[in-house]
């Protein structure tokens, strides 16, 4: 059986994001970053909302073999990794109208699950052999796969700033266990790990 793992950065008061969908007041340092490799190296198959799909697609098809930049972080080393696996990996992106256009740098991994699909596709994933199934951001859609009973594990790395405001990371009541939890290193996030009560 394959786990599917939702990894998402979340401010101290629990927003995924800042008004207006603001990525930027989360705290995704190089510890984030890390974490998430390690996520990636275990993966078969990685989950996607639309728009995170096309807000990744766009980004990180050209870390990997960016010019050298020692004064960029977004081109470290664990990133060039991170998307060097990502360009292989085979993805599910979930929607009921999009193509992704065959200029996209992922049209050849990319498969498109509409939402009435999703939870057949994703049995039969979690059933079959390989790597986790791995959700990063898509905060609507791993909050419907959390409300399905579809969710393994969620990573919740958590900032230590309160913004006030913004995007709620859940939608909708949950209840989870915790498995564990640890400062993450050089950094002043704290991962903590729950799966479904």
């Amino acid at each position: 059986m394959r786990s599917l793992i939702v990894s998402t950065a979340v401010t101290l008061d629990g927003f995924a994001a800042g008004p207006g969908g603001n990525p930027l007041v989360l705290n995704l340092d190089a510890a984030f970053d890390a974490h998430n490799l390690e996520l990636m190296r275990g993966a078969g198959t990685i989950l996607l909302g639309r728009a995170s799909f096309e807000l990744f697609s766009s980004f990180w098809p050209l870390v990997a073999d960016a010019p050298e930049d020692p004064a960029n972080p977004a081109l470290s080393e664990v990133n060039r990794e991170f998307s060097r696996r990502y360009r292989e990996m085979p993805k599910l992106v979930v929607s009921d109208g999009y193509e992704v256009p065959a200029e996209n740098p992922w049209h050849g991994t990319t498969q498109v699950v509409r939402g009435g699909d999703l939870r057949r596709t994703l049995e039969a994933e979690k059933a079959g052999s390989g790597g986790d199934i791995v959700v990063f951001a898509s905060h609507v859609l791993w909050n419907g796969l959390l409300a399905d009973g579809l969710v393994d594990r969620l990573d919740l790395v958590v900032g230590p700033d309160a913004i006030g405001e913004g995007e709620p990371a859940f939608i909708r009541p949950v209840r989870l266990s915790p498995l564990d939890s640890r400062v993450l290193p050089d950094s002043r996030n704290v991962l903590n790990r729950y799966v479904p009560a």
